[in-house]
């Protein structure tokens, strides 16, 4: 039977797991034995096991000079994970001081495959200015990634206001709480891709394989990008 990895997403590579899982099996034992279980060197069982007892995954004590290993429940990934954003709460005000205060140079940023391409469109959710332009099919972008993965939910939970171009297949529900204004264009409008513009960033998602965003950041590349999306809107 094929073994679900569960770990991967959460930053444990797979030996790791291996690891966690074995000695999850055996409840208590010493390098050697989890090392068989989990079909690793011994040496490579030991550090492991050392970063997982660091993480509160494990704990060890002496046995008649042996040392062993004790695992702790699954549910200690969630204080791990608590502990570690606490962290980074009390680090990122340290960091953002380091930001240059300068104008950034433009930049352009490709993001390969549909994850990435979906992170390209969270950046949207981080927009100053709170409102987001947007052009093309909404139905259409939801089938090219996989489905629809909760991106308009979040948007309104982040007070942002969307301005979109869509197309008669698109689901449009017209009330004050979406947070958005809508305009139908033409079929005949030949848009085979989906543009967000957001402050002074354009993301581009052309609906082709394999998938692919662009995240152009340019003041310049915006406003002009900006101007069609209102000439359009006017039409």
């Amino acid at each position: 039977m094929k073994k679900n990895f569960l770990l991967q997403p959460v930053g444990l590579d797979k030996k790791t797991e291996d690891v966690y899982r074995a000695l999850l099996s055996l409840a208590d034992a010493p390098v050697s034995t989890i090392a068989r279980r989990a079909g690793i060197k011994r040496t490579s069982a030991y550090h492991i096991l050392e970063n997982l007892a660091a993480m509160g995954l494990t704990t060890t004590y002496v046995e008649r000079g042996v040392k062993r290993f004790a695992a702790e429940h699954p549910s200690r990934l969630k204080t791990f994970f608590e502990r570690q954003a606490i962290m980074a709460e009390r680090i990122i005000p340290e960091l953002t001081k380091e930001i240059s205060k300068f104008r950034p140079a433009p930049s352009i940023r490709v993001f390969e495959g549909k994850d990435a391409v979906k992170s390209m469109s969270e950046e949207a959710l981080k927009a100053k200015d709170k409102i987001i332009l947007s052009i093309g099919s909404t139905k259409r972008l939801s089938e090219f990634l996989g489905g629809k993965y909760g991106w308009g939910k979040r948007r309104r939970e982040a007070g942002i206001f969307q301005k979109a171009l869509r197309f008669k297949i698109d689901e449009v529900i017209e009330h004050p709480s979406r947070l958005h204004e809508v305009k139908i264009l033409p079929e005949s409008f030949n848009f085979p891709g989906y543009i967000l513009i957001f402050d002074n960033s354009v993301g581009i998602i052309p609906l082709e394989e394999p998938a692919r965003g662009i995240l152009i950041t340019s003041r310049s590349f915006s406003v002009m990008l900006k101007s069609i999306f209102e000439v359009l809107w006017k039409v």
